[in-house]
């Protein structure tokens, strides 16, 4: 491509227009060209995202003569079909570089579309093809987010680092984090499409194969490379209402498993007034749909989508091989706080605890809860106290295990502060990692001092209050049924007979 046809197909900026009005006279107008120099196309203003409708719709082939306005030195006249636009530069330099690229670029199509007879009237916006639209659509959009491309890495970076993910993405360079990862906010409509609102949510998904659609010399990340709980090939999407929220995903969808995908347009109905451009596709036999005001982000997503899904499947024997196996650090027989409650004190589960590098897992032995976990990029305190400790995490979720003594206590504790404390010692201080602006940054203390035994002390407190208060209930509730009883039922009930001693009771939400 030679420099006069980069400038030409860059050629963009107001110039004033004449109206057919002559009460109005001239009129401000930005034009640009698009679609590779297809269409010279004029908004009313610079449009700011590819919602701005255009005013009009030139087609540079259909343009039948090119001059200059005698007696002036700025103004040229543009004649297509049986119409003339009458158009004003704001100095002769600018006027001669707007008419030697409309000429240019004039013949430099009709070269590539051939000598086919050229459509002699103005084009309208919407009679031109959907593929056409969203072409142009997405350059309008591609000069808006090359401005804001930087805001919008720091805030992804931002939320990565909040949520676990970053130390384990930085390792690759910035080309494989593009053709692999695709990060950022959408907002997600709630299950009854019709009614909830939309909700913002970060999402991510990292995949095995190049999500760009092209071919790539580049490795993508690999099983081991993502935090022991993530899987590859999955969009997982999280809360993030503020800044510095370290919750864990609220929910996961397998690209493997997902079906009738599609873009919604604004014939379907489906969209919501601020936020032009959608997705929807079917998992589980439930339909989600995500909404975003970039038609880019919409594009880049479903085509991601595409890119995975055309993968082979892997068989279960190569599967299992592609699964980490990743080394176990501590493993041992712990007693787990149970979450539901049976009439009387607290009850507690026997369970095979394993410490990762990553994360903290347990499995009950009788395989009753299925295997759960913690990040351990997620733990904010590890407090122990007699044969006791308690995990609490940063989106205020608790865990409580007991050992069979204090001295196994004491060497769970250490060991899981000090794999939390080399994990999150890799990590920099976030503000330092987006090099924020002091103004920007909102400053929030990640070393939140709590005195071990005062929140350990509270807990048990709280703890026996709500042991006494079940007690409590459930006598109340003997007694009143005891009144409301026969003499007969009575004396039954002293020789037994009575109801099950193990009622379950209302899982106080610990």
């Amino acid at each position: 491509m030679n420099d006069q046809l980069a400038k030409a197909l860059q050629l963009n900026g107001v110039l004033q227009k004449r109206s057919p009005s002559l009460i109005k006279g001239y009129q401000k107008r930005y034009f640009s060209v698009r679609n590779e120099g297809q269409y010279l196309i004029y908004w009313k203003k610079k449009p700011l995202s590819s919602k701005d409708k255009p005013q009009g719709v030139l087609s540079l082939t259909s343009i039948s003569t090119v001059a200059n306005v005698k007696g002036s030195d700025t103004e040229f006249i543009l004649v297509v079909g049986d119409r003339q636009f009458q158009l004003k530069a704001d100095t002769a330099s600018q006027r001669e570089f707007w008419v030697e690229s409309i000429l240019y670029l004039k013949e430099y199509r009709k070269q590539l579309e051939g000598d086919n007879d050229p459509i002699q009237q103005k084009v309208k916006w919407n009679e031109l093809d959907k593929e056409t639209i969203t072409k142009i659509k997405l350059e309008v959009e591609k000069d808006q987010l090359d401005k804001i491309s930087m805001k919008i890495d720091i805030k992804n970076d931002e939320v990565m680092k909040c949520k676990g993910i970053y130390p384990y993405l930085i390792k690759f360079d910035a080309k494989t984090q593009d053709q692999f990862i695709i990060c950022g906010f959408l907002m997600k409509k709630g299950k009854n499409t019709k009614f909830t609102r939309a909700k913002k949510r970060w999402f991510i998904m990292i995949s095995s194969v190049c999500i760009t659609g092209q071919e790539t010399d580049k490795q993508g990340p690999s099983q081991g490379d993502i935090p022991d709980t993530f899987q590859l090939d999955t969009i997982y999407y999280f809360a993030y209402d503020e800044r510095g929220d370290k919750s864990n995903f609220i929910g996961r969808i397998p690209v493997s498993e997902l079906e009738n995908i599609e873009q919604i347009d604004k014939t379907s109905g489906q969209l919501l007034q601020s936020l032009p451009y959608g997705l929807k596709f079917e998992y589980n036999e439930r339909q989600y749909q995500f909404f975003s005001e970039q038609l880019t982000d919409i594009q880049k997503w479903i085509l991601a989508i595409q890119c995975v899904k055309k993968k082979p499947k892997v068989g279960l024997k190569n599967s299992q091989q592609l699964e980490k196996k990743e080394e176990i650090i501590f493993e041992g027989q712990l007693q787990k706080q149970s979450n539901k409650i049976i009439k009387g004190p607290l009850s507690w589960i026997n369970v095979n605890v394993q410490l990762k590098k990553n994360s903290l897992s347990w499995t009950a032995k009788d395989d009753s809860q299925g295997n759960q976990y913690v990040l351990l990029i997620y733990i904010k305190q590890v407090i122990g106290k007699s044969k006791s400790f308690q995990i609490f995490t940063n989106d205020d979720q608790e865990f409580k295990f007991k050992a069979q003594t204090p001295e196994q206590k004491d060497q769970w504790v250490k060991i899981i502060k000090e794999q939390v404390d080399v994990l999150k010692g890799s990590i920099q201080n976030l503000e330092e990692i987006l090099e924020l602006p002091p103004e920007e940054a909102t400053k929030i203390d990640y070393n939140e001092q709590i005195k071990d035994e005062d929140l350990y002390d509270q807990e048990t407190i709280t703890e026996k209050f709500y042991n006494k208060m079940t007690l409590q209930i459930e006598k109340s509730k003997q007694e009143e049924k005891l009144k409301s009883k026969s003499f007969f039922s009575k004396l039954l009930c002293c020789f037994g007979g009575g109801e099950s001693e193990y009622e379950y009771v209302k899982d106080r939400g610990f």
